[in-house]
């Protein structure tokens, strides 16, 4: 896995160094996932921060290709009793990973300096961190060590592959865009059920 981050970047290494024309960008914003498993599903609040290189090909179209850290988590919690005799079971879930976008995009001008680009491709992704912290608090105080969700122990594999397409809104060198990832691969170990991941994402970005 860590071969294929670095073929992908020694790759968008060379084609920005030979091509004059490329933009260096950075980008930020917010990408809620669904987990779904069979007929259920489960939501993930997201955030991520990255860098972009976008390289011309021909005439108006362009390859697009970076990496950003995304955040996400969730928490909950569930209360039984009350007063004294209550007992609070709070649930956190964590998970950091890397995702590797590879983008096709075609611009139109607009008006003046306006500009949109439709975006399509896939995006690699790779979880370094995944797990679930349980709190107990009231008549029972404890916490718990995480519990990772990879690993030899663990019911999810770090790798995962999506389907990516969207829309960019550009004026001058900022951006506004958003988009949907569709989850292709089974990401549960259990050969008895299957777990893809998808959502929509909404970000800002600036070219350097």
């Amino acid at each position: 896995m860590k071969k294929i981050f670095a073929m992908v970047a020694v790759a968008a290494g060379l084609l920005f160094a030979g091509n004059a024309n490329a933009q260096l960008g950075i980008h930020l914003g917010y990408s809620p996932e669904t987990w779904t498993t069979g007929d259920n599903s489960s939501d993930i609040n997201g955030f991520f921060a990255g860098v972009d290189y976008n390289m011309p090909l021909a005439g108006a179209l362009n390859l697009n290709l970076g990496g950003q850290v995304r955040y996400n988590s969730k928490s909950s919690s569930t209360t039984v009793g009350s007063g004294s005799l209550s007992q609070t079971t709070k649930i956190d879930n964590t998970q950091i990973l890397l995702d590797v976008p590879v983008l096709l995009n075609y611009g139109f001008n607009l008006t003046g300096d306006l500009k949109l680009s439709v975006f399509a491709g896939a995006t690699v992704s790779y979880a370094f961190v995944g797990q679930t912290k349980t709190t107990l608090s009231g008549l029972i105080n404890s916490e718990g060590d995480p519990s990772s969700w990879y690993g030899d122990n663990g019911s999810y594999n770090p790798l995962n592959l999506s389907g990516t397409f969207g829309l960019c809104f550009s004026y001058q060198q900022f951006r506004l865009f958003g988009g949907y990832n569709m989850g292709l691969m089974d990401i549960d170990k259990n050969d008895n059920t299957t777990t893809k991941t998808s959502g929509l994402f909404f970000g800002l970005g600036m070219v350097l």
